[in-house]
């Protein structure tokens, strides 16, 4: 009997269009090309970007005051990286990769630096955007970081090193995390706007990934890169607030990411086991493989209404460190399974490039590490229970 679709969380009509618009581009345009950036390692898909661009999906996340989408809420922005990551972890993710510049920016930026730095972003032909954190010796613990910038007449000169930074090279404007003050923690921590140009950062060699290869990432170094005083996000030591909201939103974007990679992998594997033949009778109906099916199912539906909640929790403006962790700790585990559930489901089949499963697992395994590890995750519910 035909079941009712009915809405957990009733949806706009734009917000139907712009996943409408979205999944129709993740099929026809992310999909197709995911083996082929892959194999290429050490290039992004521009042309992809671009075209994206043209239809409205690089800025639908930015404020309509300058010139984007006006699809700043959260759970939007979960509906749309949960199908464009369906397409493909990597490219999906590089497509939306000038909203994670844009959220210090919003959270701490002056009106003036707002327009001045995310208008670029909007139209058919945005710039490109790179947020620096992570250095060689600091990951998850941000605090950490030792990355200075000193106080000069006019500004600050920043030296030192970042590591793993998704888009550098190619893009065109950057945020830079560094210690206004090195004798503090987390409140000695500033954020910076840099452009490409400025001298005295240069870049890396791309580094070798073991998926999501759709973003290049390279190393960042500052030898007294000059930064004048206007271009702070706001006050001294805020940095680190700034960036935890950040990842605020960011670990609940990232969870929906990763809940379309698991249902992409889920949707291939069970395919493969209504049409696949073993002992007579599909292997769909073998208990083993109807039961791994059903662990998939479950663990995406749940990773799912977990992602939307949080997503619905922040937009209220609720504090949601915890519950933003449990949704990407849960969403990114639920993705590693579904990916190598699905390798065990097509078995030779799913260890070979023939299919696209082996590379989902690849590109998965991202989401237990950036913006905070597995690890990570846990110790931030444990602090909010």
């Amino acid at each position: 009997m035909p079941q009712p679709n009915v809405e957990y969380w009733p949806l706009t009509q734009e917000q139907r269009d712009i996943v409408e618009l979205c999944t129709k581009f993740a099929a026809e345009e992310i999909r197709p090309r995911g083996r082929e950036v892959d194999e290429a390692d050490v290039v992004s898909p521009v042309d992809i970007f671009q075209k994206a661009a043209k239809v409205g999906i690089t800025d639908f996340m930015l404020p309509e005051e300058y010139g984007g989408g006006g699809f700043t809420d959260v759970f939007t922005q979960c509906l749309v990286q949960e199908v464009l990551c369906w397409g493909d972890p990597g490219i999906g993710n590089f497509v939306c990769s000038n909203g994670f510049f844009a959220d210090p920016l919003l959270a701490l930026g002056s009106e003036e630096q707002k327009e001045r730095w995310l208008r670029p972003l909007t139209g058919d032909s945005p710039l490109y955007t790179a947020l620096a954190t992570t250095e060689p010796g600091s990951g998850s613990d941000a605090a950490s970081i030792v990355t200075r910038a000193d106080k000069v007449p006019g500004g600050y000169e920043i030296s030192g090193q970042k590591a793993w930074i998704s888009n550098a090279g190619l893009a065109d404007q950057y945020v830079v995390f560094a210690k206004t003050d090195l004798t503090q923690r987390s409140r000695g921590v500033s954020a910076f706007l840099l452009p490409k140009d400025t001298p005295g950062m240069t870049f890396g060699e791309p580094m070798k990934k073991m998926g999501q290869r759709a973003i290049v990432c390279r190393e960042i170094f500052f030898d007294k890169a000059f930064v004048p005083e206007e271009n702070r996000l706001g006050d001294e030591g805020q940095g680190f607030t700034g960036l935890m909201k950040t990842f605020d939103v960011s670990r609940v974007v990232l969870a929906a990411a990763a809940t379309g990679s698991a249902r992409a992998a889920y949707e291939f594997a069970l395919d493969y086991a209504r049409s696949r033949t073993q002992f007579g009778k599909p292997i769909i109906e073998h208990q083993a493989v109807a039961f791994r099916l059903a662990d998939m199912a479950t663990r995406i539906e749940s990773a799912w209404l977990m992602t939307l909640h949080a997503a619905r929790q922040l937009d209220a403006g609720a504090n949601v460190n915890g519950l933003a962790a449990m949704a990407k700790l849960q969403a990114s585990e639920t993705a590693m399974f579904v990916t190598h559930a699905a390798v065990q489901t097509l078995g030779g089949w799913g260890y070979s490039r023939e299919y696209p499963v082996e590379q989902w697992m690849r590109d998965v395994k991202l989401e237990e590490i950036e913006e905070g590890t597995s690890d990570i995750m846990r110790l931030v519910i444990s602090r909010n229970l």
